[in-house]
């Protein structure tokens, strides 16, 4: 089989043919650059129908074929921008009408999950997706590829890009910034913003703005922006890896070229026993071959389209598809308990009882500069809010604290992580302690099923992300973290989140808070 594939979400109009060993016989792209400020959609949509024509003679040409030799189109069906994906989606039925053969339109987003699968030979991989549009950390998961984390307002390539304009650099900006921060020397400090899986890079955009109005060096702040930016993002893939217990990490989008994201999570990856994936840098960036393999995929397992059926999405979400692909790959596997994404536990003894240490260990992806302060902060916070948090949940005893070395000394709880064993009745009581710790002011920060365990009774553990006198917007973020949890690693429990929510305001949770928790999920980048 070889089918053509039309990209067109944003900038990039691509084309690519490919056949049945993902050999990608074709790849051309022409991508559409403003001549100032950001991405105007009805201009690129323009450009995208002027050369589209001429870009599927060329990829007909490099792929030497005729078009009688054509088995299938697919085209991006979702998620972009409105004007690009109706064009792209024009120039693919009409392909499809005329060579008589089947049109499916894919999602964008699992299209570079899958061809970097097709192409390195990864498995089960963790992805984490950074483009311009884009920043998710995405695995597959009962049936489905599942979004553990995004962005909660830009995409990171979007928020380079802006970083890039506003400091006189031409667009795209990204390689721009990655040349920069090659001579840069001092490292500036910016927010650090990460909430469990979640990232937020918008006020980390203001402050290095202002660094720059301030007079500091061009290439400084560029380094102090990636070091950042790409901390977090490493940051929120360990966890996912840690969470889901897996051993591959697959790279995707145009941002994942920089090869300093490379090489912060190939550290992380082996520093955890496990395997970085890095499809071709033309792969990596929007084209047409991730569309035309997804589609190839689609059209042999029969989930071919009907032209009625073709609708761009715009915000087309990677967890609204069925893969049966994947549920024959992947329940196969079996998956170890992996070591947590921020420290090392070991069982110890603390005058004659027992304990547990958790050793905060220095992460070779991270500047020193940012490295010691998250340890420092985190082992802090978590110690006191163990504290604080006992008053209302039960937590750990806790034994001994080590600021310097990042230590924390704790009470043994034998149980398990309710990850490990969900049941019904444990959402509703996780709903009880989310609410009891919220009527302290108390937010947790990474509020999962893997930071709750189940022993006689239930044990609320790793606060080190957690607020005390939290706002309401940072306790309403516990909320969303845990729906988002509920969704991506609970899909099989019904109704886990409502569940989640009933017990919740039986033990006196704030509507207001529910209804905030609301407000932030419609942030995300595709709600």
């Amino acid at each position: 089989m070889i089918v053509l594939g039309i990209e067109g979400t944003a900038h990039t109009a691509g084309v690519g043919i490919v056949n049945e060993e993902c050999e990608v016989l074709a790849n051309v792209v022409d991508a559409y650059v403003p001549a100032k400020g950001g991405i105007h959609p009805r201009e690129a949509a323009n450009h995208h129908a002027e050369v589209l024509p001429s870009l599927i003679k060329r990829a007909m040409e490099e792929a030497r074929i005729s078009p009688g030799e054509i088995d299938g189109v697919a085209f991006s069906q979702g998620p972009g921008l409105g004007p690009c994906l109706r064009t792209a989606a024009t120039a693919a039925r009409a392909i499809a009408l005329a060579l008589r053969v089947p049109i499916v339109g894919v999602n964008h987003c699992i299209a570079h999950m899958e061809v970097g699968r097709g192409r390195t030979g990864a498995e089960d991989p963790v992805m984490l997706y950074a483009s311009g549009g884009n920043t998710q950390v995405i695995s597959f998961s009962r049936g489905r590829y599942r979004v553990f984390g995004e962005t909660l307002d830009i995409g990171v390539g979007n928020m380079l890009d802006k970083f890039a304009r506003e400091a006189g650099l031409p667009f795209p900006g990204g390689p721009k910034i990655e040349k920069l921060a090659l001579e840069g020397k001092k490292y500036l400090p910016l927010p650090y913003s990460v909430k469990g899986m979640d990232v937020s890079f918008s006020g980390i955009l203001t402050a290095a703005l202002a660094y720059l109005r301030r007079g500091e060096r061009l290439e400084d702040v560029a380094y102090s922006l990636q070091e950042t930016v790409f901390s977090m993002l490493t940051e929120v893939t360990e966890r996912a890896l840690a969470h889901l217990r897996k051993d591959e990490v697959l790279l995707g989008g145009g941002v994942a070229r920089n090869r300093r994201l490379q090489d912060m999570v190939r550290a992380m990856a082996e520093e955890r026993g496990a395997v970085l994936y890095v499809p071709e840098p033309p792969l990596l960036s929007d084209n047409g071959a991730m569309i035309a393999w997804l589609g190839l995929l689609m059209l042999k397992h029969g989930m071919a389209m009907r032209v009625e059926e073709t609708k761009v999405i715009q915000r087309f979400r990677t967890d609204m598809v069925q893969l049966p692909w994947s549920v024959e790959r992947v329940h196969r596997r079996e998956y170890p308990e992996k070591p947590g994404a921020e420290a090392v536990i070991r069982q110890v003894e603390f005058l004659g009882r027992p304990a547990v240490e958790k050793r905060r260990v220095p992460k070779p992806y991270r500047v020193r500069e940012v490295d010691a302060t998250i340890r420092r902060e985190r082992t802090r916070r978590e110690a006191k809010l163990i504290m604080e948090a006992r008053h209302a949940v039960r937590t750990p005893y806790l034994y001994d604290v080590d600021l310097e070395e990042g230590v924390i000394v704790m009470e043994r709880v034998e149980g398990v992580p309710v990850f490990d064993s969900a049941a019904p009745e444990d959402f509703y009581e996780i709903g009880r302690i989310a609410a009891r710790l919220h009527s302290l002011r108390i937010a947790h920060g990474d509020l999962t099923t893997s930071n709750v365990l189940k022993s006689d009774g239930y044990f609320l553990i790793d606060l080190s992300m957690g607020t005390k006198e939290a706002r309401d917007e940072d306790m309403a973020v516990d909320l969303h973290m845990f729906r988002e949890c509920c969704v991506a690693s609970h899909p099989d429990i019904p109704d886990a989140y409502e569940t989640f929510l009933r017990g919740y305001r039986d033990a006196g949770g704030s509507e207001d808070l529910i209804k905030l928790a609301d407000e932030i999920e419609k942030r995300r980048r595709y709600a």
